[in-house]
């Protein structure tokens, strides 16, 4: 089945947002990609700003499934392994995807007008976030498997680590990425797990 105008728009906008910046991807160039006038997009979104903080939504929404997705799949294994499920699923998709680059992108540098939107968008999505991670760092504790201590202490831990690796592979090659991945995974899990 074809495309909805407005699934088009959406996925034109995000790919030009994700590669050009929130300035440098316009109406017109929007438009011009999904072959309709720039004065069509109103039928759809009231502005540039509103098709923005659609695709924000969008791409939070996304990301918050895959991870629940991954959790899911892997709720029979152990602490360590749907942790380090979820770390690759992270990082892939923010490496690889343009949703993913678009997400990285405007996390880090929203446009200014819209700054104070995403990041209350951005605060809700964390906490649909803790929903999902705090009962793994929880159920880790009750099983022995990581040390006892407070699950949202070691939930802040695990999110500066995949900030951080996330904002590196922005700078460095592939195989540089890969082996920081595996090492500052090993850090982490050897800080957390039960001695």
């Amino acid at each position: 089945m074809p495309a909805s105008t407005v699934d088009r728009i959406k996925e034109e906008a995000l790919l030009l947002f994700a590669n050009e910046g929130y300035d440098g991807a316009s109406l017109s160039k929007i438009a011009k990609r999904v072959g309709i006038r720039k004065s069509s997009l109103y039928n759809h979104f009231a502005n540039k700003e509103d098709l923005f903080m659609v695709l924000v939504e969008d791409v939070y929404k996304r990301f918050a499934e895959e991870l629940r997705g991954v959790v899911q799949n892997q709720h029979s294994h152990s602490t360590k392994n749907v942790l380090y499920s979820a770390f690759i699923k992270t990082t892939d998709f923010i490496r690889y995807d343009a949703i993913g680059k678009f997400y990285f992108h405007y996390a880090m540098f929203p446009p200014a007008d819209l700054k104070e939107a995403v990041r209350e968008l951005f605060l809700s999505f964390e906490e649909e976030l803790d929903d999902v991670f705090l009962p793994i760092f929880r159920h880790g504790i009750e099983a022995g498997e990581i040390e006892n201590r407070d699950a949202k202490m070691f939930l802040n831990a695990y999110y500066c680590f995949l900030d951080g690796i996330s904002t590196q592979m922005f700078y460095y090659p592939e195989e540089t990425i890969n082996a920081r991945k595996q090492h500052v995974w090993t850090v982490f899990w050897q800080g957390i797990k039960k001695r």
